[in-house]
């Protein structure tokens, strides 16, 4: 298990960055550990922890609306 956990996304704002973060890490991450000789989960993992801080500082967008696009269903 590479130890990353699920966070919901409870607006669309936060949809967005989750697949463009999901996107970045399916595109980057693989090639970054096959780069790296490591092969095992427990490697992965590890590795992870120490550069998601670098990942998030260069990928974070903040929103260019920051309040919720979503409005109240009418009590369905």
């Amino acid at each position: 298990m590479l130890g990353i956990g699920q966070i919901l996304a409870r607006s669309p704002q936060a949809r967005g960055r989750s697949e463009r973060a999901f996107g970045t890490i399916q595109g980057r991450l693989p090639q970054e550990l096959r780069l790296a000789g490591i092969g095992d989960y427990q490697r992965a993992t590890s590795t992870w922890r120490k550069s998601s801080p670098d990942f998030n500082r260069r990928f974070t967008v903040e929103p260019a609306n920051p309040t919720s696009a979503f409005v109240p269903d009418g009590g369905h």
